[in-house]
């Protein structure tokens, strides 16, 4: 008897002892257990196949941010969300997914949300090529004093996906003398009247810049191909592409975002999982914008899951 009442125990034994929780006195229990989700355009959660780590910060009644913490892959894998150690109280949960090299996490002390934000770490003072595949999930809750909670963050897109082809292209110059900045290839894309920055409530805005996406020449067909993110923006945006010539530093070709949406309805830029497909062709008789065969026929592409 005295064995079994020691098997029993010792699970128990080894829980306090490894997180020092006992709920009579729960001050220092992880008492607060989130999940995360993300449906995206469907109906059953597809966070894994979009989301590999989170960046988290908590609030206070005050706004006050009183912790953060970030949680890898390997450790969503295991447990898709994570636990917390709150006082009794109102809070705002917001985690920011896939912050990356390509991402900064700027005023979290400001207690207004529209003035806390993340963008590209270079955004008005350097080359930014693109954004990471930004997400943001916010949840409010309140933990009680006498028992334990759970509750689930759902995210929702910050990005827009975006690829960009140029066919048939011919080149004025020898690549070695074309060639002028990173990535090879003879030309070079400009995305103008861009919004920096995306804050806590999820609304892109900040003053416009411009992205500098690498294009790459694919040596099997001569294409020149960009894949690169943006923050999230509305149909009737300002948002420009410029073509240019590496050589001659020439304007080669301009396409306004909006006409490209209203020209190709199929894209709508309300849902979450959004890819702009932008093919620019050079052809005898001018220069022809369209969408790629896979769209027009709808097929999902090998791309633009991420």
């Amino acid at each position: 008897m005295k064995k079994l009442l020691l098997y029993l125990c010792m699970p128990l034994v080894s829980f306090v002892l490894l997180t020092g929780c006992i709920k009579e006195d729960m001050d220092d229990c992880e008492r607060c257990t989130l999940t995360f989700s993300y449906l995206g355009d469907v109906n059953y959660d597809i966070f894994p196949q979009h989301i590999t780590c989170v960046s988290l910060y908590v609030f206070d009644a005050d706004n006050r941010v009183v912790q953060t913490k970030r949680i890898e892959q390997n450790e969503l894998k295991a447990f898709q969300g994570t636990k917390l150690n709150l006082e009794p109280g109102a809070y705002r949960v917001i985690g920011v997914g896939n912050q990356y090299d390509k991402t900064v996490v700027e005023n979290v002390s400001s207690s207004d949300y529209s003035q806390i934000i993340f963008r590209h770490p270079n955004a008005g003072k350097g080359v930014v090529e693109g954004n990471d595949s930004l997400y943001l999930g916010a949840k409010d809750i309140v933990i009680p004093s006498d028992y334990w909670y759970e509750d689930d963050v759902p995210f929702r897109s910050s990005h827009l996906k975006v690829s960009y082809t140029v066919k048939n292209y011919v080149n004025p110059a020898t690549e070695a003398a074309s060639a002028t900045r990173a990535g090879s290839g003879y030309l070079e894309l400009r995305v103008k009247n861009l919004l920096p920055q995306t804050d806590f409530n999820n609304r892109a805005h900040g003053d416009k810049i411009t992205y500098n996406p690498v294009l790459e020449l694919n040596t099997k067909n001569g294409d020149h191909e960009g894949y690169f993110n943006i923050m999230r923006h509305a149909k009737d945006s300002d948002v420009e592409f410029e073509l240019i010539d590496k050589a001659s530093q020439e304007v080669v070709h301009t396409l306004r975002l909006a006409d490209f949406l209203n020209e190709f309805t199929q894209i709508d830029v309300t849902k979450q999982e959004v890819l702009i497909p932008i093919v620019v062709e050079f052809k005898n008789i001018g220069v022809t914008v369209t969408i790629p065969d896979w769209m027009i026929n709808d097929v999902t592409p090998d791309y633009g899951n991420n």
